[in-house]
């Protein structure tokens, strides 16, 4: 009876202990849900600095301490197309939301929708909203004897791998752009030789110097240089604000050409709900904000907010998209 006694007591201690061990974690749970973010935010860039990515990124995080309560600090990680900014936000990082990641075109759909082999997958993330969209164009120098599209089109029919174009990476929205328009006009893709560089900012400055003949990259980098005289549009998949007079591929003949880039934010996979909660109310905060919406306009980027579900639900149907595409190329990884 004694025995039986001690064993009652011993296991009504364990019930008490596991009870308290499951309260204790709940009260943390709680009182970390109440102070994060309690120390600066980093948020990691797939690319180099200056790029459309950076920028955007670099906007959002000028406004967005006041709503989030702490600081918010950009980092650069470039390289691999974004794959190795994407590999670390999903695979190395604590999911503790003090490390989040630039989500963009290029490492969330592009370079998962063309190797299916890779180590990671393209929602081994957690989505928390797409931003912004950023309309593209191609463009040659003002010097360049290609008045139009077409003008260049010819040459590269007539001049196979002659030309040479800049892009922000392998597998980056600047480097399908230029073969989707190629297929299009019933090109062969091997035509043209593109140059790779890690950023965007990287891409232009290779074709104002000459190393290259063209570039397909975002409308905010290059109205500025357009206006300026050092650059002349050919193409846009949509009407940029600005630059009423660039054809759209729509116009031209090309409809499939129309590879759009879009800016959002992700973080590590198993993000805290609070975390998520968090960050959504924040970057809601933050694209109402007017110097948020002066800066977007400045720079002729859209406003296109998608919350978690819809944000996954967009890049899941890009990454089909993209496949297609790479299948179409015969560029998909096997």
């Amino acid at each position: 009876m004694k025995a039986i006694h001690r064993h009652k007591k011993e296991l009504m201690i364990i019930i008490l202990l596991v009870g308290f061990f499951l309260n204790f974690q709940g009260f943390t749970a709680m009182a970390q849900e109440r102070e994060y973010p309690i120390r600066p935010i980093q948020i990691i860039i797939p690319f180099g600095p200056g790029g459309v990515t950076d920028i955007a990124l670099r906007f959002l995080a000028s406004v967005i301490p006041q709503y989030i309560g702490q600081p918010v600090v950009v980092v650069n990680k470039p390289g691999a197309s974004g794959a190795i900014a994407f590999d670390y936000i999903s695979r190395q990082v604590k999911p503790d939301g003090y490390s989040m990641m630039g989500a963009t075109a290029g490492p969330n759909t592009i370079v998962p929708a063309r190797n299916p082999q890779l180590p990671f997958r393209f929602d081994d993330i957690t989505f928390i909203g797409r931003l912004q969209s950023s309309p593209m164009m191609l463009v040659v120098r003002n010097d360049s004897p290609f008045k139009t599209l077409n003008d260049m089109l010819d040459y590269v029919r007539k001049n196979p791998k002659k030309l040479k174009f800049s892009t922000a990476g392998l597998q980056t929205t600047q480097h399908l752009g230029p073969l989707v328009l190629l297929k299009s006009a019933k090109i062969s893709i091997d035509h043209i030789n593109a140059i790779h560089y890690d950023s965007g900012a990287e891409q232009n400055f290779a074709l104002i110097r000459g190393d290259v003949d063209f570039c397909y990259n975002f409308a905010t980098m290059l109205t500025p240089l357009i206006k300026g005289g050092k650059l002349r549009g050919l193409l846009a998949p949509i009407k940029v604000k600005d630059l009423p007079e660039v054809p759209t591929s729509q116009e031209l003949g090309f409809p499939e050409a129309n590879i759009i880039g879009w800016q959002g934010v992700c973080g590590p996979p198993k993000l805290p709900d609070y975390v998520v909660k968090k960050w959504v109310e924040a970057i809601q905060k933050s694209i109402n904000d007017t110097s948020w919406k002066k800066m977007l306009e400045g720079v002729g980027d859209i406003p296109a907010y998608l919350g978690p579900d819809d944000f996954k639900s967009f890049v899941t149907e890009e990454v089909k998209r993209y496949r297609e595409i790479f299948t179409e190329l015969g560029l998909l990884v096997k």
